[in-house]
């Protein structure tokens, strides 16, 4: 299949070196606002393709099978739909947008144009979380308890785009950005447990504390499932050291997800059946930059757009569900 990659800005390279590791996938085009960074892109990669400042005129002219949508948040529902009416088929970052209106706005014209899309939440292919997951599978841990997902990041480092900080292009700040990632990988654990997981009663609070800045800085969410599993998100965007982790209290054991290194836990999934923790040894690895892990991803979202899977790795719906419990708190 031959794809287009809309937007040259930080994800944009990493989400094309996944691509260019599935078997047949070609990149036929590159489109950038700044043409500078997009040229930039094409010379990191190797690619000897075309690039473009406008986007349409690249749809346009270099007609590909698909997109890989890498643009700010606010402009996805606009790129989605122009895809979509061209009959291109789609990859697209998340947020599948900033509003579950706009969501819901693209997964019509998903229908009317009849494409395949799906929507590129990572942090469920990381090693971690895969192994965690077929573990919970492969293992009677009795019934699944109550899940904690507990997230602490500077958010506010100097590298940080600015388009990030703008309330209106990244809808929030960090609730959209990393909420989304925290609400896929929660629900994605539960149906791990239990086959489903659907949010039918939920609450939280964005508070926006960091001086100068609009856009939220730190929350709270808690749920519960038509399963009957209550879970809390906490996310700080402060400084201070890195934690990133998740439990899952079932019956008789508790799962443990540490993602990254925090001085007191390795990262790694772990299982505890009495009073102390034991590794889970990893099914795969992240790879450097986590490019084992985008590799994942990628292979599953274009053997989708291919046909060689029936179902979308990562549904529109699915992703629309966690942009819609997100906004509440926004």
């Amino acid at each position: 299949m031959r794809y287009a990659i809309l937007g040259a800005g930080f994800i944009a390279p990493i989400n094309a070196a996944a691509l260019l590791s599935c078997e047949g996938a070609e990149i036929c085009c590159i489109a950038n606002r700044t043409i500078e960074k997009a040229e930039a892109m094409r010379e990191k990669l190797g690619l000897s393709c075309p690039v473009y400042a406008d986007w349409k005129e690249a749809l346009a002219k270099e007609k590909p099978e698909a997109a890989v949508i890498c643009v700010f948040n606010d402009q996805h529902r606009e790129y989605f739909t122009q895809c979509a009416r061209l009959g291109i088929h789609v990859l697209c970052e998340k947020p599948l947008a900033n509003t579950f209106a706009d969501c819901e706005e693209m997964i019509r014209e998903r229908d009317r144009a009849g494409i395949r899309a799906t929507v590129l939440q990572t942090q469920r292919y990381g090693a971690v979380l895969e192994t965690a997951a077929d573990y919970i599978r492969k293992h009677d841990l009795g019934i699944l308890c109550a899940v904690e997902d507990n997230m602490s990041v500077h958010y506010f480092w100097d590298g940080r785009s600015p388009w990030h900080l703008d309330p209106k292009r990244s809808g929030g700040g960090i609730v959209m950005n990393y909420g989304v990632h925290q609400l896929d990988r929660v629900h994605y654990m539960i149906a791990a447990s239990l086959g489903s997981a659907k949010t039918v009663s939920f609450t939280g609070k964005a508070i926006a504390q960091k001086p100068g800045i609009d856009v939220y800085s730190s929350y709270a969410m808690m749920g519960v499932t038509e399963e009957e599993v209550p879970y809390t998100v906490s996310c700080s965007g402060y400084c201070g050291p890195s934690v990133n982790e998740m439990f899952l209290h079932f019956q008789n054991a508790t799962v443990k997800c540490v993602l990254c290194d925090n001085g007191m836990d390795a990262r790694g999934a772990y299982v505890s059946k009495g009073s102390a923790f034991e590794k889970i040894p990893l099914l795969c690895e992240d790879g450097e930059g986590g490019a084992d892990m985008y590799a994942r991803e990628m292979r599953a979202a274009d053997d989708y757009l291919c046909g060689r899977l029936p179902e979308a790795p990562v549904s529109m719906e699915w992703a629309a569900e966690m942009v819609r419990l997100c906004e509440k708190i926004v």
